[in-house]
């Protein structure tokens, strides 16, 4: 195997929504999710954002919608300002001011696309023209900040309906500018709005834990239906799921806020189906219950409904309620990252929660299991295994179906007494004998793997073996290739190596690697060598020898805190990670770093790679999943490339000169970029009998182009005193053939003039000088001839 010598960005997984609204196609093929200062368009198959829209000055949106054609996107910002985009050409059509004294909080478009509704927090709602530019109605009653807005979908009818935090319901007459109907049916906030049966019908539901049934003929609220759940959107699909059999009766689905989707008979109140959509077990995450679900919208196209979480995932879900995708809208911080399966199909992520997420490497689509109850601080994996740990002090284990790309937990390990920092599986067999554990106890765990026949749901792992290790915590974790020894890196500065018995039920000290100033952040054995590798937080990488246990090597380069080390290419070199956002590929035989890869923006946690070492993930501090490839067979084959292009034109040049060609062979050594080429050949003219003449008569059938760049390459010459003769020579026939005016149209003709200028003035003084010093040699002479006689 080759050494690494170059690595690009083959994929970067960033956060695509960061919060707030999301908005879909109408054709359910792209996503869009608000991220701070942009929207972020994401392709729902691939998972992968497919563009950004927004503004070079970085400004808050704080609403936005798309309009109905999927043509247009109408951002709403910080700044008062309203930005229209043509997005699939990612062009600014229009900007306006709103015209509001505050934030645009909601934004509506009637049926027709050609009004818009915004609704703000000076709580006025305004009425746009968007065709001509200017708004056309201007309502105030509210007395609090208008939270939704919606017009009739009867576009004859021109009426607009609003909800605001002061808990009433308003409907607005564009014909007459009128508040037509003012309904205090709600005692809390509403939250949605919703039209039935071609407009005869409207729900509203909100925080009230009620539905609101309203006949739009005369604005009446006939029925109110109680829910008794706090409900973030009402919907009313055009088809239902596959239980409910009676399509003629009027029904609803609410989606609660704690992830209950259910359908509600409209008649009767009474519900007739309902799903959580909940990720965590809401009996151990209580704090976020009431809050789990902060949007939902319903895809008519898709015939589903995307959700939107308070931890910013996107789930969607099918007519039945079941979870068809999940989409991780942001990252938080990266603790660990690996590939997992054979063929590194899916990439396992730990972040700052309590839930797994595995993301599939195809369509980034991300499976988020539930089972720790607190975050998870590590990973580690074998083949279609994973092991976590966590800071509820137990460990898990997991494995991916092949064949269904699902993961399910195996077993569950209890035991330590605080925060398990750091897990390692044993690397000999593909189904692993031993995992080891380590954390905040200062104790290490040697836990013995479920045998295949043994595997039950959620087994409990055995411990066989428990060691105090440290006098701190225990940061790391590492196993070599023969699964008989082990090592551990702790906050106490030191790394031990351990030996393990053949029955895993006993563990002996083998040695104390003393030389790290700080704390050691990560550790890892050679796959060929009998070397560890430790990593610090002095900045330094030391090898180690496992036979007698002294550094070998010390490897210097990082700013600050290595956090992460990864052998690549049979233990020849070592990439690192450090808290600068650096990754630095290093040459174990030189100790000399090869190549610095700045992408991350903060610390960067983890790195890992895949079995054949072409991809290299890394994940950090920036929320920022990064996919390095390995392009160096790649770049060599350019570079080879490019030398054998280069030979055969040096040669093409070289035969052209001896053919006497000259006229082609200054076009291409011109276009090949080669002044010193040129030179040889103006050199080659200038050394015939009539050298002056060829040159003129080659200088003129030149083109313009190639004029100004035989110019630049005579600036170049000239600052040499060897070959400021063929330079004067062709400025000389350049200036005698071709007028002023013609070449004061070159684009660079001011720095030509500039650099030509300066030089020329000096070899003008030196010959100067050479010819006061001829005639001193000549007068010399003189007298010496006149003594002599």
């Amino acid at each position: 195997m080759s050494l690494v010598t170059s690595f690009t960005v083959a994929e970067k997984y960033s956060a695509f929504y960061t919060g707030g609204l999301i908005q879909l196609a109408n054709d359910g093929s792209k996503l869009f999710c608000g991220c701070g200062k942009e929207v972020k368009v994401v392709d729902i198959k691939t998972g992968r954002i497919s563009m950004s829209i927004g503004q070079e000055e970085a400004e808050d949106i704080t609403h936005f919608i798309l309009t109905r054609d999927d043509e247009f996107l109408i951002l709403a910002t910080q700044n008062q300002l309203f930005r229209q985009w043509r997005w699939k050409d990612k062009v600014l059509v229009k900007t306006w001011r709103s015209v509001h004294n505050a934030p645009v909080t909601s934004m509506a478009l009637d049926p027709t696309v050609t009004l818009l509704a915004s609704g703000s927090a000076d709580f006025t709602v305004k009425v746009w023209d968007i065709v001509r530019g200017y708004f056309t109605h201007n309502f105030r009653g509210h007395t609090g900040v208008i939270r939704v807005t919606a017009f009739h979908p009867d576009s004859q009818r021109l009426q607009l309906v609003s909800a605001a935090e002061d808990y009433t319901v308003r409907v607005w007459d564009l014909k007459t500018s009128t508040c037509v109907v003012t309904s205090q049916c709600h005692v809390s906030l509403v939250t949605s709005l919703a039209f039935a049966e071609n407009g005869d019908t409207m729900y509203s539901a909100g925080k009230d834990n009620v539905v609101c049934v309203w006949k739009t003929d005369k604005w009446k609220v006939f029925k109110t239906i109680p829910v008794f759940e706090s409900v973030v959107s009402v919907i009313v699909p055009l088809e239902f799921p596959s239980l409910i059999d009676d399509d003629s009766i009027p029904r609803f689905i609410t989606v609660s806020s704690s992830g209950e989707v259910r359908v509600v008979n409209a008649q009767t109140g009474q519900r007739e189906y309902s799903n959580s959509c909940r990720l965590s077990d809401p009996e151990t995450d209580t704090e976020d219950t009431d809050s789990y679900i902060t949007q939902a919208i319903y895809c008519s196209d898709l015939n589903g409904i995307l959700l939107a979480t308070y931890d910013q995932n996107i789930l969607l879900l099918s007519k039945d309620f079941t979870t068809e995708k999940q989409l991780c809208g942001h990252l938080d911080e990266i603790l660990s990252a690996h590939f997992l399966g054979e063929e590194a199909s899916h990439v396992a992520v730990a972040t700052n929660t309590d839930l797994l997420k595995v993301f599939n490497r195809d369509t980034w689509e991300c499976q988020m299991l539930q089972g720790h109850s607190d975050i998870i601080t590590s990973l580690d994996v074998r083949g279609n295994f994973i092991v976590s740990s966590s800071k509820d002090s137990t460990i898990r284990i997991w494995q991916l179906s092949p064949d269904t790309g699902f993961v399910t937990c195996l077993a569950v390990g209890q035991g330590h007494t605080q925060s398990v920092q750091s897990v390692a599986l044993a690397r000999l067999n593909s189904r692993p004998a031993y995992v080891i554990s380590g954390g905040v106890d200062m104790t290490f765990k040697l836990w013995t793997f479920p045998a295949e026949s043994d595997v039950t749901p959620m087994a409990t792992l055995r411990v066989s073996a428990t060691e105090h290790a440290h006098d701190k915590d225990i940061n790391c974790l590492a196993v070599a290739p023969n699964d008989k020894v082990i090592a551990t890196g702790s906050h106490d500065k030191t790394a031990k190596i351990w030996s393990i018995g053949d029955d895993l039920h006993s563990v002996s000290l083998l040695a104390v690697l003393r030389g790290h100033k700080r704390g050691i952040w990560g550790l890892k054995f050679s796959p060929v060598d009998q070397i560890v590798a430790t990593c610090s937080g002095d900045g330094f990488i030391k090898l180690w020898s496992v036979t007698d246990f002294t550094c070998v090597r010390t490897l210097e380069g990082h700013d600050s805190s290595v956090l992460s080390i990864l052998f690549l290419c049979n233990g020849r070199q070592i990439l690192s990670s450090g808290s600068d956002g650096l990754l630095k590929l290093w040459l174990i035989k030189t100790s000399e770093c090869m190549k610095t890869l700045d992408t991350h923006e903060a610390k960067v946690w983890t790195i890992s790679s895949t079995k054949k070492e072409d991809f290299v993930l890394s994940g950090g501090t920036d929320s920022t999943l990064v996919m390095w490839k390995d392009v160096t067979e790649q770049e060599e084959m350019k570079k080879q490339e490019e030398l054998q292009k280069k030979v055969l034109q040096e040669q093409v040049l070289s035969n052209l000169i001896a053919d006497k060609k000259y006229l082609r062979a200054i076009g291409l050594a011109i276009s090949l970029n080669k002044p010193f080429q040129a030179l040889a050949i103006l050199k080659e003219i200038i050394s015939q009998g009539d050298g002056e003449k060829q040159l003129e008569k080659i200088i003129c059938k030149l083109r313009m182009d190639q004029i100004e760049s035989v110019l630049k390459f005579a600036v170049e010459w000239n600052t040499n005193s060897r070959n400021y003769f063929p330079a004067q020579m062709l400025l000389n026939v350049v200036l005698k053939n071709y007028l002023p005016q013609d070449l004061a149209k070159l684009s660079g003709i001011l720095p030509i003039v500039e650099g030509l200028t300066v030089y020329t003035e000096r070899h003008l003084q030196r010959l100067d000088n050479l010819l006061i010093d001829s005639h001193f040699a000549e007068y010399c002479y003189g007298c010496m001839k006149t003594a002599s006689t």
